[in-house]
């Protein structure tokens, strides 16, 4: 029957991921500029973009640029991928010495780029793989580590409930669900009655939900159809660092973005404002005009011209 092994008597939790609002890894999103704003508007944890733990090993200075954050982040996450139980350990070492609060390893992620290296969801074809790896990371890193999953590789099985009882059994001190298969990617509808299923199975243990958390209600529902602890929210950040907390007046959303476009300057000069045009395109999602608004974003290159287009548009 499955159900919620004893914690091995090694490891301590030092961190409760029960009752928290948090923010997902979201490669080429959440930076440390991000993370902070979306810490500042009601996120109670944090989470890096995903980082190889075998890129991390063979050049920590590359790698490393994704595991830059500051202390206003705290409690903040850092989320490694990779197949080899031995090298993400290694990799999560490097992730405690470097001042993270927790470790996240990702087995979830649906990217043929990631999969087909084995690592991402491709770990969920592979329970007892699961539970290796997680093994390894926790004995290793001496810092609480997370898991996200998927419901499974393929349409045929879905091994969440096996995986679940691997990764608890290594010690692990949270799993967040995403209830989609591989192959559904993101589209279709999450389905939540399996986050529901697996706080069933695991009452004891700490269930993050995952998927279709488009505005604050849909949290509390999804908390209250589920059981599950927490809530993670990822896309639905993207242009609404609100989404944690109350939504703010017009003045302040304007007064957000100058300051996001301001501090991605400072951190990554003129790169960094044209990474702004991605992020003002989400943060344009369902004003009137802004089809116009994002005809303008090509032209976008410095600060005086980032300042010129949110203060015309927004």
């Amino acid at each position: 029957m499955v159900g919620r092994p004893e914690v091995p008597g090694w490891y301590i939790i030092r961190m409760d991921f029960r009752g928290k609002r948090i923010l997902a890894p979201l490669a080429g999103v959440t930076d440390t500029t991000f993370r902070r704003l979306c810490r500042e508007n009601g996120a109670d944890i944090v989470v890096t973009e995903m980082v190889s733990a075998r890129g991390l090993l063979r050049d920590p200075v590359r790698s490393g640029r994704y595991l830059a954050y500051e202390e206003a982040e705290r409690p903040v996450g850092a989320q490694l991928f990779g197949a080899d139980p031995g090298e993400i350990a290694e990799a999560a070492t490097e992730v405690a010495r470097r001042g993270f609060d927790f470790v996240d390893i990702n087995m979830g992620c649906p990217v043929r780029k990631v999969t087909g290296g084995g690592s991402g969801a491709a770990i969920l074809a592979n329970p007892r793989l699961a539970g290796e790896i997680a093994r390894a990371v926790v004995r290793a890193a001496g810092i609480p580590v997370t898991a996200k999953i998927r419901s499974g590789f393929g349409t045929e099985k879905e091994t969440y409930l096996a995986v679940t009882e691997e990764l608890f059994a290594a010690g692990i001190a949270a799993v967040t669900l995403h209830p989609r298969h591989r192959g559904q990617m993101f589209a279709g509808t999450a389905d939540w009655t399996q986050i529901a299923a697996l706080k069933r199975a695991f009452p004891k243990g700490t269930i993050i939900g995952n998927g279709d958390v488009r505005a604050p209600e849909d949290a509390a529902r999804m908390l209250a159809e589920t059981g599950c602890d927490s809530v993670m929210i990822g896309r639905a950040a993207m242009g609404n660092p609100w989404i944690f907390g109350p939504f703010p007046a017009a003045e302040a959303r304007r007064a957000l973005i100058l300051r996001h476009g301001e501090e991605m300057f400072l951190r990554h000069g003129e790169h960094g404002i044209k990474e702004m045009r991605k992020h003002l395109v989400w943060y344009s999602r369902g004003i009137q005009g802004a089809a116009a608004f994002r005809s303008e974003l090509p032209k976008v290159t410095d600060p005086d011209s980032f300042r010129a287009v949110v203060g015309r548009f927004f």
